[in-house]
């Protein structure tokens, strides 16, 4: 009988891992308007690893803001996940840790429990903020702010794609769980 549950089980999680292996990446919104906010989605599939790429961030953005019924609910917030999903965007963030003038002292220095204090300037870079809010443009949203937290660091020689000799065992941030603050756009004030 042991045997027949363990082959029942391994079926059942060769399906689970074939279907998801074979979903499809289709990025969307979800909203929640209870919260004033909204989700950016890489998957419809719930256990789909799916990278976003920046095309695609922008096309959805995009077509979900245009299609925003006038009398939506307002939103305050688009939580964007985890920066890993946009490969694009995990390696700006890396990207621009390395430029940051001083870093690699910085961050050889900084204790785990103060590198998130050390990330902040980097995540928060009007740069960063403005590449993320291009699909906002001539909506009825700007975005205001880049919020952030559990901000995971790891190799330059990893992460970045911009290295100098030495830099590669520096360790730059890639990774967060990030949120784009909205505000009314100056027309609908």
């Amino acid at each position: 009988m042991r045997s027949t549950l363990a082959r029942a089980a391994a079926a059942v999680a060769l399906c689970s891992t074939a279907a998801v292996a074979g979903a499809a990446c289709e990025p969307y919104v979800e909203e929640q308007p209870k919260w004033h906010s909204a989700t950016f989605r890489p998957s419809r599939a719930a256990l789909a690893s799916c990278d976003v790429t920046e095309d695609a961030y922008r096309a959805v953005v995009g077509a979900w803001l245009a299609a925003r019924a006038p009398d939506a609910p307002p939103l305050d917030t688009l939580a964007l996940g985890r920066a890993v999903s946009y490969p694009w965007l995990s390696r700006a963030i890396a990207d621009a840790a390395l430029a940051s003038p001083g870093w690699a002292s910085r961050a050889t220095h900084a204790k785990p429990g103060r590198r998130d204090a050390l990330a902040a300037p980097v995540l928060r870079a009007p740069a960063l903020r403005d590449r993320l809010a291009l699909p906002f443009a001539g909506s009825r949203y700007v975005v205001t702010n880049l919020s952030y937290e559990k901000v995971l660091f790891g190799k330059a020689s990893e992460h970045a794609t911009q290295i100098l000799a030495g830099q590669g065992d520096v360790l730059v941030p890639f990774d967060a769980q990030l949120w784009l603050r909205l505000a009314p756009s100056a027309a609908q004030r």
